[in-house]
């Protein structure tokens, strides 16, 4: 798994970095936990069931996991543990509105799983969800 923002697609890496710059602006601090990952990475985390989709737009660099700051180091049993952060945080609002913005698809409209912290690249002909 990496962490790299070089790692995403170059056609995500420019709006993930305009992202974080607007996330910065708007003292909404968080880390980059995920970009890239493996195929294997991949079917590990559907084992542990911290994905449910057997292919991810992580796997193509065109997804990025973002973690606020605060959350980040609350995290019971170190960061990397099984993601428990709290969705009441309301930095994840800030995240979300500001991926919705740049056109991004966010994770936290998804009710199964929940992922406040998963943005990704939308297809040219998929349809952004915004609010």
């Amino acid at each position: 798994m990496s962490r790299r923002i070089d790692d995403l697609d170059p056609r995500f890496r420019a709006t993930a970095l305009e992202l974080l710059g607007r996330l910065m602006e708007r003292k909404c601090y968080v880390v980059v936990v995920d970009t890239l990952r493996t195929a294997e990475e991949q079917a590990e985390y559907v084992k542990k069931k911290v994905s449910m989709v057997a292919r991810s737009k992580h796997q193509d660099g065109l997804a990025m996991d973002v973690v606020p700051v605060s959350q980040y180091l609350a995290q019971p049993g170190g960061p990397m543990m099984k993601v428990t952060w709290s969705s009441m945080a309301p930095e994840w609002q800030v995240i979300g509105e500001e991926a919705e913005k740049l056109g991004l698809r966010w994770g936290g409209r998804w009710k199964v799983p929940h992922d406040p912290g998963h943005v990704e690249w939308v297809d040219a002909h998929a349809p952004a969800q915004r609010a």
